[in-house]
């Protein structure tokens, strides 16, 4: 996209340990009593439920150089999160759990005996830690102040899968490996249990397919695992398919990890996401004030967003360049986890004397993101000296809001880049509120594309609230500039005023085929030759010899060489490359035919052509005949009836040829004329067996879509040896017996000038 452009997002990190800002302060009641503390409780709502965040039973442990002192029972203020604790003494570490009915092992720890080892030992199952509420913990430095805010953590991970693909539905979900319990509470390094045991977990969508919609599948304990193994049975396009990731081999608390169905096709794919739970827009945590933003001291530029309290910077997809000042105790470091693409991050560390704090300064290169990536995050972890986190501050880079369905992908360079040719329905862009979408062309191109509103549906309605546009390839029949050079158009994204434009480049290579308009159907000019899908075998527009001259009368006329390329190859179903006429010093024979072949009545009637062209059935053919056994008679022209009551002039011409320097004998030129348009049957006749010489070069058997035992045939007859005898038929033939590909135009939903 040429508006968008690099740009660079200046951090500066302050760390330090005294908190400023522009942000509104949380400012505690005092409990009123100097021996208790009041303690807000800060959990979030994050993307889960009600129920995911709820508190029911609070209880405090006091810890004093790594010994339980005390248990502590708050008491709550009515329809508060705010709890008072009374210790004895106002030294240690309270640790505060919530949710703990069903956790076993905690009635026996005993105050003055057990040590923060025997806390942290504690295990539990993901029933014991989710069965009355969520089981969330968190921990303040008892000291001075008789207020605190403490964030509170959930103890369990939580893995989500969702398939918004159309036509993708979820049969069954297997996750292999798992561990049945962890440790309750945080410890320095994720560690599965000793006592834990390994399981399979199965979900079966038997009945009601996951389709267009996503859910909570499980929750997990904190553990870790080398092979988390992910199996999704997928249905799509009538088959089923076994799609295979990996979870992260640590799976860590009060993260979700989001099964992703991506993709459409051959593309399909497995994708396995994870972000933190809560550190999204709805967030309400209070984190540790060891790693805040300090806004007042940020340089916050359009866009860039940091939420209430100050641990998640919001970065906008089209890129920004700001500042921001980080707060953190003296000596703590900033490390840098994750990574996303386009996103580059440097730190330099340096020292200032303007007051007591250390600098960091963070170099973050953003580019812009596209249409259909996602929300990806990059971590800054503040640590102390010893490499203990203190805190995080989250960086979200958000997902394009401009959302893709369909063939469409952009690069990074805003560009979907076909590298062939294209036309139909290309996707479908659905625009967030107050957007708008137009196609543009440079002055020398076609509007080959076509941008036109359409109605969202309902998968797509839930995610975007704007505008959806259907994006269309077009075809320009006998276009003299579709001789393979590429073919680029521009979406423009902007606001109604025109503001904030996005610019989205759209390429094709430009192919096509001369063809000639008999009744409502384009008809190809020329046979195929070579590969079917190759463009560049085949006689293109600007190849055509007779473009604008009757075509019969150079055919007659061609050099020998020259006509014997017009006329084509010779096909068998299902192999797409053409089986030139050869001569082995005694006959001639089409190399590479085989004794056996799949039959083109049933094949898919596009398998044997280019894009965008297909082989006739029976009612195309028809358009020529009277019926299905009629002569057209002999040399000469003549008019007729064909089945719907049009008049046809028939011109029939025979020519001797010699090919590959011996004769091949007489073969004959079919002119039909409806309403002035000529088109002009002719070929090489076809090989009934794979034995040369058995060759019938008057009866050209057309490649006829629709029938597995039936094809239309030209059945003709030299005029000396049988005159006035040139049949067109449809009649049985095997589907050894090779064929003339004469094809047609795909209809086309947009045909531009």
């Amino acid at each position: 996209m040429n508006t968008n452009i690099l740009t660079c997002l200046t951090l500066s990190m302050l760390l330090l340990g005294v908190m400023t800002g522009c942000n509104e302060e949380h400012h505690l009641p005092e409990s009123g009593n100097p021996n208790a503390i009041t303690v807000r409780l800060a959990t979030d709502k994050g993307s889960g439920a009600d129920e995911e965040s709820v508190i029911n039973r609070v209880t405090g442990y006091r810890f004093v150089d790594g010994i339980l002192e005390e248990v502590i029972t708050p008491s709550k203020r009515v329809g508060t999160q705010l709890y008072t604790f009374a210790p004895s003494s106002f030294t240690g570490t309270l640790h505060i759990l919530a949710n703990t009915q069903l956790l076993r092992g905690l009635e026996t720890l005993d105050p003055g005996h057990s040590t923060l080892d025997d806390f942290l030992a504690l295990e539990g199952s993901v029933d014991e830690m989710t069965g009355d509420g969520m089981l969330m913990t968190g921990k303040t430095t008892l000291g001075e102040s008789t207020s605190a805010i403490v964030p509170m953590t959930r103890a369990i991970a939580r893995v989500d899968i969702e398939s918004l693909e159309k036509g993708v539905q979820v049969q069954q979900v297997v996750i292999h490996n798992l561990a049945d319990k962890g440790y309750a509470l945080a410890r320095e390094t994720v560690e599965t249990p000793a006592s834990a045991s390994i399981f399979r977990f199965t979900k079966e969508y038997a009945d009601t397919p996951l389709e267009n919609r996503s859910e909570t599948l499980l929750y997990l304990t904190e553990q870790t695992h080398p092979s988390l193994l992910v199996e999704a049975t997928i249905q799509f396009g009538g088959g089923r398919h076994l799609l295979k990731a990996k979870l992260p081999s640590v799976i860590r608390r009060n993260e979700i990890y989001t099964l992703k169905i991506e993709g459409k096709g051959a593309d399909v794919q497995l994708v396995i996401e994870s972000e933190g739970w809560g550190t999204g827009v709805s967030t309400e945590s209070t984190p540790s004030l060891r790693g805040l933003v300090d806004v007042g001291n940020s340089v916050l530029s359009d866009g860039v967003r940091v939420n209430e309290t100050r641990d998640t910077v919001f970065v906008p997809y089209h890129g920004s360049d700001f500042r921001l000042a980080l707060l953190a105790e003296a000596d703590a470091t900033v490390t840098v986890d994750g990574s996303v693409s386009g996103v580059e991050i440097t730190r330099d560390f340096k020292v200032s004397r303007s007051a007591l704090e250390k600098i960091a300064d963070v170099a973050v290169r953003s580019r812009s993101r596209m249409p259909g990536w996602k929300t990806e995050r990059i971590h800054l972890d503040i640590q102390d000296s010893d490499n203990t986190n203190l805190g995080r501050i989250v960086l979200v880079i958000e997902a394009n809001p401009i959302l893709v369905d369909g063939l469409i992908r952009f690069d990074d360079d805003a560009t979907c880049d076909f590298n062939d040719y294209i036309e139909g329905e290309l996707g479908i862009i659905h625009l967030p509120a107050g957007k708008m979408l137009r196609v543009e062309f440079d002055a020398d191109e076609s509007a080959w594309l076509q941008a036109s509103e359409t109605e969202s549906d309902p998968a797509s309605r839930s995610r975007v609230s704007g505008r959806s546009y259907r994006i269309v390839g077009g075809w320009k029949p006998n276009d003299p500039k579709a001789d393979g050079r590429t073919q680029e158009g521009r979406l423009v994204i902007s606001d109604e005023d025109g503001t904030h434009r996005e610019a989205y480049t759209i390429r094709r290579i430009n192919w096509g085929l001369p063809v000639v308009k008999i009744g409502e159907t384009w008809w190809c000019k020329y046979n195929l030759r070579g590969n079917v899908k190759s463009f560049e075998d085949q006689v293109t527009i600007p190849d055509d010899p007779a473009p604008h001259e009757e075509l019969l009368s150079y055919l007659t006329a061609a050099p020998e060489d020259e006509l014997l390329a017009l006329l084509g190859d010779q096909y068998q179903g299902g192999n797409q490359q053409g089986l030139p006429l050869c001569h082995d010093g005694s006959v001639f024979y089409h190399e590479g035919m085989a004794a056996s072949a799949q039959n083109f009545g049933v094949l898919p009637p596009t398998e044997m052509a280019p894009y965008g062209y297909q082989i006739p059935d029976y009612d195309d053919y028809l358009t020529f005949s009277k019926n299905g056994n009629f002569n057209l008679g002999g040399v000469g022209s003549r008019s007729y009836q064909n089945s719907k009551g049009q008049t046809i002039q028939i011109t029939i011409v025979e020519r001797d040829v010699n090919f590959l320097g011996h004769n091949y004998g007489v073969i004959s030129f079919y002119d039909f004329e409806i309403d002035g348009a000529h088109y002009i049957l002719n070929g090489l006749g076809h090989q009934w067996n794979a034995t040369p010489g058995n060759i019938s070069r008057m009866n050209l058997l057309l490649a006829t879509y629709g029938s597995s035992s039936q094809t239309w045939v030209m059945e003709g007859y030299a005029s000396q040896q049988k005159p006035n005898e040139n049949w067109i038929k449809y009649t049985a033939n095997n589907s050894t017996k090779t064929r003339v590909i004469r094809c047609i135009k795909t209809p086309v939903e947009y045909t531009y000038d």
